[in-house]
């Protein structure tokens, strides 16, 4: 849908104060560019229509570093005016150069599209400024395609260009998550030809990653396999906020591209996506550490409970009134909450009906702690167990239990912090082991959030095999 801006343009020329008219022509374009693109900063300079000083500077986070694009304003619509203003600029800084009003047709024109894709100029007459599609809490390829001509777009975009450009992409990525090579082949040729390379490599990298999730093999890829070992955070933004894709075998064949740094970058919260991916993950991805806290005013916002959510990058699963971060690093997730410890009877229930051997028990009774443990078998129901219980009257709380998980892992459980971790700085256990075991004995779940909770983080246990071709960029 195209947004009119040359009458917002032609309303702020018209203003009788040329300066006053200056900065309301920049406050348009300034405006505009946010809403197609908010997550930039955007700092009007006190220059204007000057030959190498930008009218503006748009800034942006990618990849843990800082990007800048300027933006000039050109009042002349003369394309060889323009050619010459290009050819003045650095390239390297890849110029967004927004004229005034739209441009005069003919061979010159094309000409000017030339010099700007070598130069790495992207010029957005208003009518392409107009078709940008305005920023969505919720994903779409449109969007992503919007995001590339900002960040790295060169050529010349009138509103017919944009479109073409955006609906070549949302076939070609439709096509490549069904393997279909006639119109992926027609969306890598736009992309060549319209981003810079850096864009246009993120960009082919996302089409390959959803080329190999169809299952086709990425020698028929119809496009050069870019060199990354990994989706970027942006691409996988998009997947991961784009419509639901209920396909198992499509997210098993995606896992080996991403890893959770990407993941906690990609600033997305709670999706139906991120239940299938890390559904497909939760049985391979390693922690160190899992941390229950109550309900945050934030995560009761996600919706529905039991449903995987990223929060203040940070990943979680939230259940009925907690939340159970997981990461590599105690240091990731702050200081925990102090709760009151259970008594042992408790603890007992609980291991007993999950079936969680316990290899070591420390309990409180007033003031003093008193710590019971074996070889490494269970002492769950030793006699002399119950004996030290009822010497202390049934009155005594657990602060802390040494579990072993299902697959025989130890796993020291701390319940008045509600933290888990195994023994040892740079151990890890896969999600399910960490979660799975300290869930079950560290809360007192209801037979429905265990169901619930076995759906979640164990996942299908027949786990079909990897995608059997060789890797994405190998």
């Amino acid at each position: 849908m195209v947004t009119p801006v040359a009458p917002e343009i032609d309303s702020a020329l018209d203003h009788p104060d040329p300066r006053e008219a200056v900065e309301r022509v920049k406050r348009v374009v300034q405006r505009r560019l946010l809403h197609v693109y908010p997550r930039a900063r955007i700092i009007r300079t006190e220059f204007f229509n000057h030959s190498f000083a930008p009218d503006m500077l748009m800034t942006w986070d990618a990849d843990e570093r800082r990007v800048e694009r300027r933006v000039y304003l050109r009042t002349s619509p003369d394309p060889m005016v323009l050619a010459a203003d290009v050819m003045l600029l650095d390239q390297e800084q890849q110029p967004l150069v927004v004229p005034l009003a739209s441009l005069t047709e003919g061979s010159d024109r094309n000409r000017l599209g030339a010099v700007a894709q070598e130069r790495h100029t992207l010029i957005l007459e208003p009518s392409g400024l107009g078709a940008l599609p305005p920023h969505l809490d919720t994903h779409s390829v449109a969007a992503l395609a919007s995001d590339a001509l900002v960040e790295g777009g060169r050529g010349v975009m009138a509103d017919q260009q944009v479109d073409h450009f955006l609906a070549a992409i949302e076939s070609g990525v439709g096509a490549a998550r069904q393997g279909v090579t006639e119109h992926t082949r027609t969306a890598l040729d736009e992309v060549a030809r319209h981003t810079v390379p850096t864009t246009a490599r993120r960009m082919s990298t996302f089409m390959a990653a959803m080329w190999q999730g169809s299952g086709r093999s990425l020698g028929d890829f119809p496009g050069d396999v870019p060199f990354r070992s990994s989706l970027d955070r942006t691409s996988l933004s998009l997947l991961l906020t784009s419509d639901e894709i209920d396909n198992e075998d499509f997210w098993r064949r995606i896992r080996p591209l991403v890893d959770v740094k990407t993941l906690l970058g990609t600033g997305i919260r709670d999706t139906a996506n991120l239940q299938h991916f890390m559904r497909s993950v939760v049985r391979t991805w390693k922690g160190h550490v899992c941390m229950i806290v109550e309900d945050e005013p934030s995560s009761s916002q996600l919706g529905a409970p039991w449903r995987w959510a990223l929060m203040d990058r940070r990943l979680g699963l939230r259940g009925p009134g907690f939340v159970a971060y997981i990461a590599g690093s105690r240091r990731n997730l702050g200081f925990p909450e102090d709760y009151p410890a259970p008594l042992l009877a408790q603890v007992r229930r609980r291991a007993d009906r999950f079936s969680i051997p316990l290899t070591a028990i420390r309990m409180l009774v007033t003031n003093r702690s008193i710590g019971y443990d074996g070889p490494g078998d269970d002492v769950t129901h030793d006699p002399q167990l119950d004996g030290i219980s009822a010497a202390l009257g049934r009155e005594e709380g657990v602060i802390e239990t040494l579990a072993l998980t299902p697959t025989g892992a130890s796993l020291r459980c701390s319940f008045t912090s509600r933290t888990a971790s195994p023994p040892g700085a740079r151990t890890l256990l896969t999600y399910t082991d960490l979660l799975g075991t300290a869930l079950r004995l560290l809360l007192d779940l209801s037979e429905s959030d265990s169901e619930q909770l076995q759906r979640v983080i164990d996942a299908d246990a027949s786990d079909a095999p990897d995608w059997a071709q060789p890797g994405l960029f190998e």
